[in-house]
């Protein structure tokens, strides 16, 4: 696809690059509401991907699929269902915000960590949405590197 426009690829993938390199969240909040938009935006590439040495990051197959069930997030830490939660309304838009959802999240995440969390939902909603609409359906082996945070942290 990119090989139409060089030059916005590059772009994409530096944006990309740069939102994961500087991220802060731990892994499983991040994986909780990355997969949750995937799911969203219908994009195969990022609904397959997963990260690196998962089970480091006591990740598995259920903790993807289990994101799109309401009912299954009791399975989730506090703070991930609330990145699951949040990746939702960022994918329906401000509207999806209101002030009790905002007092939980501010309970559980620092203000920098809710800017950190809505650069990398951007990335994922914008970039994602893009695969789908343009039918980008190529299914690989996606390995996301991880950021600077610790397993389990």
């Amino acid at each position: 696809m990119w090989s139409l426009r060089p030059a916005m690829g590059a772009a994409a993938s530096a944006f990309s690059e740069s939102i994961q390199a500087a991220t802060t969240l731990p892994i499983r909040e991040q994986e909780a509401a990355r997969i949750r938009i995937a799911h969203i935006n219908g994009c195969v590439p990022c609904s397959d991907a997963r990260v690196e040495d998962m089970t480091a990051h006591g990740l598995d197959e259920a903790f993807y699929a289990d994101v799109d069930d309401p009912a299954k997030r009791g399975g989730y830490a506090p703070r991930e269902a609330l990145a699951i939660a949040f990746a939702e309304r960022f994918a329906a838009g401000p509207q999806a915000f209101d002030d009790a959802f905002w007092s939980d999240l501010r309970t559980a995440f620092e203000d920098a960590e809710i800017m950190d969390l809505a650069a990398c939902c951007a990335k994922w909603l914008g970039l994602g949405r893009l695969n789908a609409v343009m039918e980008i359906e190529r299914s690989c082996p996606i390995r996301i590197p991880v950021s600077g945070t610790t397993p389990g942290a």
